[in-house]
């Protein structure tokens, strides 16, 4: 008879240790859980107070002059669904093509609140005007490069 209480006792052991994991591994996961949706509210809180930082100071045209002395005709693109360039056709893909673009931070298409909203309305406004200086900068260079 001791020899059968030993593997029932030990298999009950057994089911109590593993019930007992079970339960701290979906306390854990759910506090992990938490954890991260707090850091992604957190990152974008600090995406959002770097673009509130800079932009309202932020002037397109000069940035746009300073670039253009420096021969840097990169243009400004939103990435999302689709890349766009604010203040450039979207006919204009050898333009895109000949001066290069760089993705802005924080321009994809997912909105999660009204701030970020008119955050991204001002930044695109900002890309729009850097962007129409640079491109007419870049077309002027090209068309001087095939001009004989």
């Amino acid at each position: 008879m001791n020899n059968r209480i030993s593997p029932l006792m030990f298999i009950a052991a057994i089911s109590c240790l593993s019930l007992g994991c079970s339960q701290t591994n979906s306390s854990f996961l759910s506090q992990t859980s938490e954890v991260t949706q707090d850091n992604q509210k957190q990152d974008i809180e600090l995406s959002q107070t770097a673009i509130i930082k800079w932009l309202p100071y932020a002037d397109p045209k000069a940035d746009a002059n300073f670039a253009i002395e420096k021969q840097d005709f990169t243009l400004l693109a939103f990435a999302g669904r689709v890349t766009t360039f604010p203040g450039i056709n979207e006919g204009s893909s050898t333009l895109q093509q000949q001066c290069g673009y760089r993705l802005m931070a924080d321009s994809s298409d997912a909105l999660r609140s009204e701030d970020e909203l008119r955050l991204r309305k001002q930044l695109y406004q900002y890309a729009a005007t850097f962007n129409q200086l640079v491109a007419a900068a870049c077309q002027k260079r090209n068309d001087s490069r095939t001009s004989p």
